[in-house]
């Protein structure tokens, strides 16, 4: 991860967090109490220290009657 506006280089992707993450989505980290948007989707997890962050699920919908 890099801040927003700060020219990023590229790496070498460790296999231990290369599940990738999905424009659009939030990933967090309950422990931490920390929430992202992922804004650029991309081959690398993110992760906070060795832990990697999960993808928060949606909330359901309420029915209509």
């Amino acid at each position: 991860m890099v801040a927003s506006g700060t020219e990023a280089t590229a790496g070498e992707l460790n296999p231990a967090f290369a599940d990738g993450t999905v424009l659009g989505k939030r990933y967090v980290d309950e422990e931490v109490g920390v929430e992202l948007l992922c804004s650029k989707a991309g081959q690398g997890t993110l992760a906070v220290g060795e832990r990697s962050l999960v993808l928060k699920n949606a909330k359901p919908l309420p029915t209509s009657d």
